[in-house]
């Protein structure tokens, strides 16, 4: 008789850590990814593409920087192979493995503001990091998306790594953390940087030096990069490596307008984030946290809660990471939602407390309803986004592209090259039709406007002799406005120009593109 409380305790045990954690992971997951699922969205996006192309060309041989240009760090190539690997003949494999990523980071997160605030902050939290999934992510695929598990694990060590003073070994396996979501891109790494500012401040209070605790984090996130940078290395890739996802990227991030631009970026992309109500939560939570932070200002490091103290730095930390590349590109903005979601879960956790501060007589019947309440405004705020998602399922669905993959793949062969001018290799991806030149989107040609690389890229083409060239440009000829500036600097550009106008006839035009076939 004895054994049955402790059956049932252990019953109720599993019920609220593991089967009820999973079941809202797994609604948010469904929620936020349904609409991008390859039944539904068959045209992934542009980014999407050159991943895709990328990742299936490793599959064939081919090594990322060297064979195929783009400036994203590696690790996204990788993921998506495997993906193509698991299902070579469709998008499902790339799509389990998003599913993947995307459950674990609203299990993690979920797990943690339960953990520290209670079922009403997890709740709370959850919601909004799918609703702003389901406002950003689209149609997915992108670096920041992987990126997003790291972050939610690195807050959980985080927090657990405080009440413990820093251990070193903590300290390195946030670090390989890092190194990890660093290679899947370079800007989600503001946690990380949240990390070492308050190892370093702690230790000063503690009159400590900080340097072990700085190599250990150093070390951690060194792993996967050292890894990486050898393997690009033993593959005669490494320069170009260094050269596109880093040198370029100080050029692209360079070519706005400085403070006047980035301004009008920030409102704009935010603006995305006012869906379910997100970004009014994280930033009320915030000033919540602001005010929580304020009244233990002056027992910082032993009275106030780690995770508050957190997420009140990691958020303007995100925001500027976002705003440096001046353009507000949608997918950026996956990278604070883990932030933004632990500060939904902050506001529940903390108006109470703040409320309990006034001094009136029946505030603590107020406090215990508020949880309940906020939670409540939270769901309310998630109408738009129910209503919406008819038809975000079907823009989603919408594939402009299909003639024009279709025509390309009963009119080449397996083993035919096709060139997109422009940028959009998702064709070349989804026709399977390898392009003629490692620069199979030329965004890099017209930023850094360099004449070798333009000399390699036709010297590619003439060599290779791709059976198709499709024009996106819009223009109705193949030599009209091609490369004008560069061929008033290249002799190689001019008659490589020349012998395109010469040896390819247009066959046939899908809205404003042309497609031409080599006629030699």
């Amino acid at each position: 008789m004895s054994s049955v409380p402790g059956a049932r305790i252990g019953r109720h045990s599993i019920v609220q850590e593991v089967i009820v954690p999973s079941l809202v992971s797994m609604m948010g997951t469904l929620i936020a990814l349904f609409p991008n699922n390859p039944a539904n969205m068959t045209l992934p996006s542009r980014d999407s593409g050159v991943f895709l192309y990328i990742g299936w060309r490793f599959l064939n041989g081919d090594i990322p920087y060297r064979d195929v240009w783009d400036h994203k760090p590696p690790l996204i190539y990788f993921v998506d192979a495997l993906g193509i690997a698991l299902t070579s003949d469709s998008l499902w494999g790339v799509w389990f493995l998003q599913f993947i990523c995307i459950f674990c980071t609203l299990f993690f997160i979920y797990k943690l503001l339960d953990r520290e605030f209670g079922i009403y902050s997890a709740l709370a939290g959850t919601i909004t990091l799918t609703s702003g999934l389901l406002t950003i992510l689209e149609k997915g695929n992108v670096t920041e998306e992987y990126a997003l598990i790291f972050q939610a694990l690195c807050f959980w060590l985080f927090v657990s790594a405080w009440r413990r003073d820093f251990p070193l070994r903590s300290s390195f396996w946030i670090g390989v953390l890092g190194g990890i979501a660093f290679n899947f891109k370079q800007t989600t790494v503001g946690i990380w940087i949240t990390y070492g500012l308050f190892l370093l401040a702690i230790r000063i209070v503690q009159r400590k030096l900080p340097f072990r605790d700085l190599l250990s984090l150093l070390a951690g996130w060194l792993v996967p990069s050292v890894i990486l940078m050898l393997y690009l290395t033993s593959q005669g890739a490494f320069t170009e490596f260094w050269e596109q996802a880093f040198l370029y990227n100080f050029v692209y991030i360079g070519k706005h307008e400085g403070i006047r631009r980035l301004i009008p970026v920030f409102l704009k992309g935010f603006a995305y984030l006012q869906n379910g109500w997100v970004l009014y939560l994280s930033v009320i939570g915030w000033f919540a946290a602001l005010g929580y932070v304020w009244l233990k200002r002056n027992q910082l490091f032993t009275e106030a809660h780690p995770l508050i103290l957190i997420s009140l730095v990691n958020l303007p930390i995100e925001v500027f990471f976002i705003t440096i590349s001046g353009r507000s590109i949608l997918h950026y903005y996956l990278t604070p939602l883990p932030v933004m979601a632990i500060l939904a879960g902050t506001l529940v956790y903390t108006l109470p407390f703040l409320i309990g501060k006034i001094p009136a007589r029946d505030v603590q019947k107020i406090q215990t309803g508020i949880p309940g309440i906020v939670l409540i405004l939270i769901l309310l705020g998630q109408w738009g986004q129910v209503s919406y998602y008819p038809s975000y399922l079907r823009v989603l669905s919408d594939d402009d592209y299909a003639p024009v993959i279709d025509y390309v793949s009963h009119n080449t062969n397996e083993g035919d090259q096709v060139l997109l001018i422009g940028a959009e290799s998702v064709v070349n991806f989804l026709a399977r039709r390898e392009a003629p030149t490692r620069y199979v989107y030329q965004y890099p040609l017209a930023t850094l406007g360099r004449r070798p690389m333009f000399e390699e890229y036709f010297h590619q083409i003439l060599e290779n002799k791709p059976v198709f060239i499709i024009d996106t440009r819009g223009q109705s000829h193949l030599t009209e406005k091609l490369y004008t500036p560069m061929q008033k600097r290249s002799q190689i550009v001019r008659d490589g120009v020349q012998y395109l106008g010469v040896n390819y006839q247009q066959v046939a035009q899908f809205d404003d593109w042309f497609v031409y076939r080599l006629i030699e």
